[in-house]
Protein backbone atom coordinates (compact mmCIF):
# COMPACT_ATOMS: atom_id res chain seq x y z
CA UNK A 1 0.00 0.00 0.00
CA UNK A 2 1.30 3.38 -0.70
CA UNK A 3 2.63 5.61 2.16
CA UNK A 4 1.03 8.60 2.56
CA UNK A 5 0.27 11.38 5.40
CA UNK A 6 -3.09 13.61 5.23
CA UNK A 7 -2.59 16.74 7.60
CA UNK A 8 -5.67 19.06 7.97
CA UNK A 9 -5.54 22.99 8.08
CA UNK A 10 -9.07 24.49 8.96
CA UNK A 11 -10.98 23.29 5.80
CA UNK A 12 -7.72 22.98 3.24
CA UNK A 13 -5.88 19.43 3.18
CA UNK A 14 -2.35 18.84 2.60
CA UNK A 15 -1.23 15.11 1.49
CA UNK A 16 1.99 14.01 1.46
CA UNK A 17 2.58 10.66 -0.54
CA UNK A 18 5.54 8.64 -2.39
CA UNK A 19 6.25 9.28 -5.77
CA UNK A 20 3.94 7.82 -8.27
CA UNK A 21 0.68 7.33 -6.17
CA UNK A 22 -2.39 8.12 -7.48
CA UNK A 23 -2.93 11.86 -7.38
CA UNK A 24 -6.74 12.91 -6.72
CA UNK A 25 -8.33 15.10 -8.63
CA UNK A 26 -8.46 18.69 -8.44
CA UNK A 27 -5.40 18.83 -6.12
CA UNK A 28 -2.44 21.28 -6.86
CA UNK A 29 1.25 19.48 -6.77
CA UNK A 30 4.35 19.70 -5.50
CA UNK A 31 7.22 17.37 -6.36
CA UNK A 32 10.12 16.96 -3.18
CA UNK A 33 13.40 15.26 -3.29
CA UNK A 34 15.34 14.59 -0.05
CA UNK A 35 17.34 18.16 0.59
CA UNK A 36 14.73 20.16 -0.84
CA UNK A 37 13.42 22.86 2.21
CA UNK A 38 10.21 21.70 3.26
CA UNK A 39 7.36 24.87 4.86
CA UNK A 40 5.33 24.88 7.34
CA UNK A 41 1.72 23.46 6.45
CA UNK A 42 -0.11 26.49 5.61
CA UNK A 43 2.67 27.35 3.16
CA UNK A 44 2.62 24.28 1.78
CA UNK A 45 -1.06 24.37 1.29
CA UNK A 46 -1.53 28.26 0.29
CA UNK A 47 -4.97 28.57 -1.49
CA UNK A 48 -5.65 25.27 -2.66
CA UNK A 49 -8.78 22.92 -1.37
CA UNK A 50 -6.28 20.02 -1.30
CA UNK A 51 -2.49 20.23 -1.98
CA UNK A 52 -0.40 16.86 -2.53
CA UNK A 53 3.05 16.78 -2.30
CA UNK A 54 4.66 14.03 -4.17
CA UNK A 55 7.92 12.48 -2.46
CA UNK A 56 11.10 10.31 -3.18
CA UNK A 57 10.83 9.63 0.27
CA UNK A 58 7.74 10.19 2.24
CA UNK A 59 9.40 9.16 5.73
CA UNK A 60 12.29 12.01 5.14
CA UNK A 61 9.25 14.11 3.68
CA UNK A 62 6.72 14.08 6.79
CA UNK A 63 9.92 14.09 9.17
CA UNK A 64 10.80 17.68 8.03
CA UNK A 65 7.48 18.80 7.68
CA UNK A 66 6.82 17.81 11.63
CA UNK A 67 9.67 19.80 12.33
CA UNK A 68 7.82 22.75 12.02
CA UNK A 69 5.31 21.59 14.74
CA UNK A 70 4.93 20.54 18.36
CA UNK A 71 2.80 17.54 18.57
CA UNK A 72 -0.43 17.42 20.81
CA UNK A 73 -1.72 14.32 21.61
CA UNK A 74 -5.00 13.02 21.44
CA UNK A 75 -7.24 9.87 21.53
CA UNK A 76 -10.76 8.97 20.25
CA UNK A 77 -13.12 6.07 20.02
CA UNK A 78 -15.43 4.66 17.37
CA UNK A 79 -17.67 2.82 19.25
CA UNK A 80 -20.37 0.82 18.13
CA UNK A 81 -23.00 -0.64 19.45
CA UNK A 82 -24.81 -4.26 19.09
CA UNK A 83 -26.37 -3.34 16.25
CA UNK A 84 -23.29 -1.89 14.56
CA UNK A 85 -24.41 1.89 14.14
CA UNK A 86 -21.54 4.21 15.26
CA UNK A 87 -21.49 6.81 17.88
CA UNK A 88 -21.38 10.59 16.60
CA UNK A 89 -21.39 13.56 18.02
CA UNK A 90 -22.83 17.27 17.27
CA UNK A 91 -20.09 19.98 18.31
CA UNK A 92 -20.18 23.83 17.10
CA UNK A 93 -21.82 23.13 14.45
CA UNK A 94 -20.40 20.19 12.79
CA UNK A 95 -21.17 16.22 13.29
CA UNK A 96 -18.06 14.76 15.17
CA UNK A 97 -16.49 11.79 16.77
CA UNK A 98 -15.63 11.61 21.00
CA UNK A 99 -12.12 12.46 21.04
CA UNK A 100 -9.90 14.53 23.25
CA UNK A 101 -6.05 15.35 24.80
CA UNK A 102 -4.09 13.06 26.89
CA UNK A 103 -4.38 13.83 30.58
CA UNK A 104 -1.02 13.66 32.89
CA UNK A 105 0.33 10.26 32.54
CA UNK A 106 -2.69 8.95 30.87
CA UNK A 107 -1.66 6.37 28.11
CA UNK A 108 -3.86 6.64 24.78
CA UNK A 109 -6.18 3.80 25.39
CA UNK A 110 -7.31 4.79 28.66
CA UNK A 111 -8.11 8.45 26.96
CA UNK A 112 -9.70 7.34 24.37
CA UNK A 113 -11.91 5.69 26.53
CA UNK A 114 -12.27 7.77 29.01
CA UNK A 115 -13.26 10.93 26.47
CA UNK A 116 -16.08 8.63 24.77
CA UNK A 117 -17.73 8.06 28.54
CA UNK A 118 -17.19 11.65 29.35
CA UNK A 119 -18.48 13.57 25.96
CA UNK A 120 -21.47 11.50 25.61
CA UNK A 121 -22.73 9.51 28.52
CA UNK A 122 -21.97 5.81 27.87
CA UNK A 123 -20.61 3.35 30.26
CA UNK A 124 -16.95 3.28 29.86
CA UNK A 125 -16.24 1.19 26.38
CA UNK A 126 -13.60 -1.50 25.85
CA UNK A 127 -11.28 -0.41 23.37
CA UNK A 128 -10.43 -3.41 20.70
CA UNK A 129 -8.22 -1.82 18.84
CA UNK A 130 -6.10 0.92 16.88
CA UNK A 131 -8.04 2.40 13.71
CA UNK A 132 -6.18 5.54 12.51
CA UNK A 133 -4.27 8.26 12.93
CA UNK A 134 -5.37 11.93 11.97
CA UNK A 135 -3.11 14.97 11.92
CA UNK A 136 -4.48 18.83 12.03
CA UNK A 137 -2.58 21.79 12.73
CA UNK A 138 -3.79 24.97 14.51
CA UNK A 139 -2.82 27.40 17.31
CA UNK A 140 -2.32 30.96 16.48
CA UNK A 141 1.10 30.77 15.37
CA UNK A 142 -0.21 27.74 13.23
CA UNK A 143 2.87 25.67 14.85
CA UNK A 144 0.23 22.99 17.16
CA UNK A 145 -0.01 19.71 15.74
CA UNK A 146 -3.14 17.72 17.34
CA UNK A 147 -2.02 14.13 17.02
CA UNK A 148 -5.19 11.78 17.55
CA UNK A 149 -4.86 8.15 17.20
CA UNK A 150 -8.50 6.38 17.05
CA UNK A 151 -9.49 3.14 17.99
CA UNK A 152 -12.86 0.68 17.54
CA UNK A 153 -14.73 0.36 20.80
CA UNK A 154 -17.84 -1.60 22.10
CA UNK A 155 -19.84 -1.51 24.99
CA UNK A 156 -19.04 -3.62 27.63
CA UNK A 157 -20.67 -7.19 27.23
CA UNK A 158 -24.34 -7.03 28.16
CA UNK A 159 -24.83 -3.86 28.18
CA UNK A 160 -27.03 -1.35 26.16
CA UNK A 161 -27.19 2.28 25.70
CA UNK A 162 -30.05 4.35 24.25
CA UNK A 163 -30.10 7.05 27.01
CA UNK A 164 -27.39 9.64 25.91
CA UNK A 165 -26.08 12.36 27.45
CA UNK A 166 -23.90 15.47 25.51
CA UNK A 167 -21.08 17.33 27.37
CA UNK A 168 -22.40 20.61 26.49
CA UNK A 169 -19.65 22.05 28.05
CA UNK A 170 -17.26 21.20 25.59
CA UNK A 171 -19.82 22.13 22.86
CA UNK A 172 -21.50 19.10 22.03
CA UNK A 173 -25.50 19.54 21.49
CA UNK A 174 -26.40 16.16 20.52
CA UNK A 175 -25.49 12.72 20.82
CA UNK A 176 -26.35 9.43 18.75
CA UNK A 177 -26.08 6.10 17.42
CA UNK A 178 -25.96 6.37 13.61
CA UNK A 179 -26.51 3.09 11.05
CA UNK A 180 -23.63 3.11 8.19
CA UNK A 181 -26.33 4.90 5.45
CA UNK A 182 -27.27 7.25 8.17
CA UNK A 183 -22.98 8.04 8.94
CA UNK A 184 -22.93 8.55 5.17
CA UNK A 185 -25.34 11.43 5.48
CA UNK A 186 -23.46 13.11 8.22
CA UNK A 187 -20.40 13.01 6.54
CA UNK A 188 -20.87 15.97 4.28
CA UNK A 189 -21.88 18.06 8.07
CA UNK A 190 -18.40 16.98 9.07
CA UNK A 191 -14.66 18.71 8.80
CA UNK A 192 -12.78 16.85 6.42
CA UNK A 193 -10.59 14.31 8.60
CA UNK A 194 -13.52 13.27 10.32
CA UNK A 195 -15.41 12.67 7.31
CA UNK A 196 -12.55 10.32 6.27
CA UNK A 197 -12.83 8.39 9.23
CA UNK A 198 -16.26 8.04 8.86
CA UNK A 199 -16.05 6.83 5.57
CA UNK A 200 -12.97 4.05 6.51
CA UNK A 201 -15.30 2.83 9.22
CA UNK A 202 -17.68 2.06 7.04
CA UNK A 203 -15.81 0.77 4.29
CA UNK A 204 -14.09 -1.61 7.26
CA UNK A 205 -17.92 -2.92 8.46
Amino acid sequence: MTRRYDVDWGAQRLTLAETGAIVDENTTVTNWLVGDSMPPVPKCIGNAAHAWWSCDDVEAAWAALRAHTTDVPAAGGLLTDGDGRLLCIHRIGFWDLPKGKLEAGEALEEAAAREVQEECGVPLPEVLSPFATTYHVYGSDEALMKVTHWYRMALPEGVQCETLIPQTEEGITEVRWASAAEVEQLEPQAFGNIARLMAAWRASR
